[in-house]
This record gives C-alpha cells, sequence and structure tokens, in this order.
C-alpha cells in the first residue's frame, strides 16, 4: 500500500524509539493499527454500499453478457470464413 521497503521500515522504527522511546512505542503501535483497522473497514463498507446503490453487480453482468456475444460473434464469423475457404 505505502510501498515501504527494509530499510525504510527500519530507518522509521529507530526514529520512533529515539522520539517516542520503548516503553510507548508498543502502545503506539496499537494504537495506528486500530486506527487502521478501522479506517480499512470504513472504506471496505462504503466501497460495498455504494457498488450496492450504483447497481455495480448488474452492470457486470451485463459487460460479461455482452463480452460472450462478441466472442460468440466472432466465433460464427470464423466458422463462416472457414465454409467459405473449404
Amino acid at each position: 500500500m505505502f510501498d515501504i521497503g527494509f530499510p525504510e521500515l527500519l530507518l522509521i522504527i529507530l526514529v520512533s524509539l529515539i522520539v517516542i522511546g520503548p516503553e510507548k512505542l508498543p502502545e503506539l503501535i496499537k494504537s495506528f493499527s486500530r486506527i487502521y483497522r478501522y479506517i480499512k473497514e470504513y472504506i471496505n463498507k462504503t466501497k460495498t454500499e455504494v457498488e450496492k446503490n450504483i447497481g455495480m453487480d448488474s452492470i457486470r453482468q451485463d459487460l460479461h453478457n455482452e463480452k460472450k456475444m462478441k466472442d460468440f460473434k466472432n466465433q460464427e464469423t470464423l466458422q463462416d470464413s472457414k465454409k467459405i475457404d473449404d
């Protein structure tokens, strides 16, 4: 998500240890993980609700059906061209 590599993560941990101190760091990490989890759940719920309201399922189904029809027509065209060649 944030594209943070190991060296960057190590630097963040070291700076956090110096600034916050080793006593409060575990508590701070727990707080950040709770906040992150809450935000992630909120975003997922909102995304699901928006998709439901705009009818994404029906749009996906329509697109899928349209693709199947195009594939079918392409297959028919290919078969017709083979008949002409024969």
